[in-house]
């Protein structure tokens, strides 16, 4: 059968199925095939060496317990700093595990996944389920991380963003297909072809609907034609005072394992320490951190054919497109007992200048996004360049 003819009778999701079932192209579909991904980048390394250095810190608070003994009459200071390290490094050594496992988990599944290319759409073969997307959908493909750090082998995501019509806004690829991210990024690119022109003679549309009802319908789970709903992230959760409280277990497992009558000694210290570390320290946390999340109902944006929406304890926050200037993602290196060194990411929103040259910038960290910072920059972008609808 002729490649046209093919072509013409199946449509893309037939002629990629058949593909990867006989492992040959067919008419214009072709196969991406899948490789081993990158394990050991800087979180596979973090990963294996987390347990050795918890495990040496844990040797360290043995040996300083065995050898004071006989000799204790209190809480250890140099004792608690170890078992302070020992159990962060614990904390971490678990964190990395399950970050990790995924990465593992595509690894020994390798050979389940699958891409198949063709002129008009792919599909991605996966343990779970085939994921089709058309050609006409894809609006942008981003590769996770800065441009920067887009060298060598490492873990991350390639991103077909998609129109919202098409009942997803992103599909992530995994680094299973081609040497590097970076590859499998320009292979899409190329396949792609070239990105929908902005229409500059279109008109920004105007609100329809008051902005405080839009964002009630969103939240109750409405579909709203032509608009994105950007669900509220849990990372932020990393941002909890978790130092406080591995103080407050160095304390409590140092306090226990002295004789009973030595724990009255000190008074009530190591009890309100514990208190003050274990329970009010973190009750006050998420207090304050419910108080400034509830009023987002578990929705971080709103992205509309108009405008943007958000909603603080304030209300709701409105910002057509035409006053946003630029959109970039900025990061950071940040330090946390629970991760160590890690890249903190914000989604900064440049809009023109308020009154008497006031700067409007507006910042939106990442761990409070339920998709990723590139994503949500690239459906800006095309609401904003008038590229969807």
């Amino acid at each position: 059968m002729s490649e046209a003819r093919v072509t013409t009778e199946a449509s893309f999701v037939e002629r990629a199925e058949e593909a990867l079932r006989t492992g040959q192209p067919y008419g214009d579909a072709r196969i991406v095939t899948a490789g081993a991904p990158p394990l050991l980048d800087s979180l596979g390394k973090r990963a294996a060496v987390a347990p050795l250095l918890a495990g040496f810190m844990w040797a360290a608070v043995v040996f300083r317990q065995t050898v004071l003994d006989e000799a204790r009459a209190g809480l250890d200071p140099l004792g608690l700093i170890f078992r302070l390290l020992a159990l962060a490094l614990t904390a971490r050594t678990l964190i990395l595990a399950v970050a990790l496992w995924p990465r593992i988990r595509a690894w020994l599944d390798q050979k389940r996944y699958a891409l198949a290319l063709t002129d008009d759409g792919l599909l991605l073969r996966t343990p779970v389920a085939d994921f089709p997307v058309a050609k006409d959908d894809v609006i942008d493909i981003q590769e996770h991380g800065a441009w920067g750090d887009h060298s060598g082998r490492r873990w991350a995501d390639v991103y077909l963003v998609t129109r919202p019509d098409s009942g997803r806004f992103f599909l992530a690829l995994p680094p299973l297909f081609e040497a590097t991210p970076g590859v499998l990024a320009e292979r899409l690119m190329r396949w792609r072809g070239a990105r929908p022109q902005a229409r500059e003679d279109a008109e920004p549309a105007e609100a329809t609907e008051l902005p405080s009802k839009l964002f009630d319908r969103a939240a109750a789970g409405e579909s709203i034609p032509g608009s994105v709903v950007i669900k509220h992230g849990s990372a932020y959760l990393r941002r909890g005072p978790y130092a406080t409280v591995l103080l407050g277990l160095a304390v409590l497992t140092d306090w226990i394992t002295l004789p009973a009558g030595m724990r009255t000694q000190g008074g009530m210290l190591a009890p309100l320490v514990m208190g003050f570390s274990l329970l009010l320290v973190p009750l006050v946390w998420w207090v304050l951190m419910r108080r400034d999340l509830k009023p987002r109902k578990g929705i971080a944006l709103v992205l509309t054919p108009s405008e943007m929406l958000m909603r603080t304890r304030a209300g709701v926050h409105r910002v057509a497109w035409r006053e946003i200037t630029k959109l970039e993602i900025s990061s950071r290196t940040a330090w946390s007992v629970l991760l160590g060194p890690h890249p903190q990411r914000t989604l900064i929103i440049h809009r023109k200048p308020g009154p008497n040259g006031a700067d409007n910038t507006i910042s939106y960290v990442e761990e409070f996004l339920g998709a990723p910072a590139e994503v949500v920059v690239a459906l800006c972008d095309g609401y904003r360049k008038r590229v969807l609808p």
